[in-house]
């Protein structure tokens, strides 16, 4: 049944940000630290992600955006938890969904190697391992709640596959 007060014909803009849950056989999260907002805040660590292109899978949008802002490559089959967002108040982002995938933890190998690639500096002024502890210094609250969610989805195994047109997706 359709919403009164929503226009069918023009059905809103919205978007699909995809994150990643990595952590480290510490149980540190992998976050990184945008430039293009809250530069001048010790707050404002986030998971690394970001918005699935037009025509995209999630799992791949996933994988992409990992890459592109830690150089690290992981698989990416099942999303932790979803989270709504509304559009932000100056208009610079649709209201969408923020898909929370699972990317699994690293060995100390993987971990020691992540950095910000050349290519995202740009964008990131750094990354690094966050411990649980440090989350609320760090991160905003709804940052916060988004990883601690997750994280704790992810420990009682509440995974939900990613599928594309009915097919097991992964990336």
């Amino acid at each position: 049944m359709a919403h009164a007060d929503v226009d069918q014909a023009n059905p809103p803009a919205r978007r699909i940000g995809c994150v990643v849950l990595i952590r480290n056989r510490s149980g540190d999260v992998l976050m990184v630290k945008p430039t293009y907002k809250h530069a001048d805040s010790k707050q404002g660590w986030q998971l690394p992600g970001g918005g699935a292109h037009q025509g995209e899978g999630i799992a791949a949008a996933a994988v992409r955006e990992v890459k592109e802002e830690t150089g690290l490559t992981v698989k990416v089959s099942h999303a932790v938890c979803i989270d709504q967002v509304p559009a932000s108040e100056d208009g610079s982002s649709a209201e969408g969904v923020n898909l929370v995938c699972d990317g699994g933890t690293v060995l100390h190998e993987q971990a020691v190697t992540v950095t910000v690639p050349e290519s995202a500096r740009a964008e990131l002024s750094e990354v690094r391992w966050v411990a649980m502890g440090e989350l609320d210094e760090l991160a905003f609250p709804y940052q916060v709640a988004r990883v601690r969610n997750a994280v704790r989805a992810a420990e009682f195994g509440m995974r939900l596959p990613l599928y594309r047109l009915g097919e097991a997706a992964s990336a």
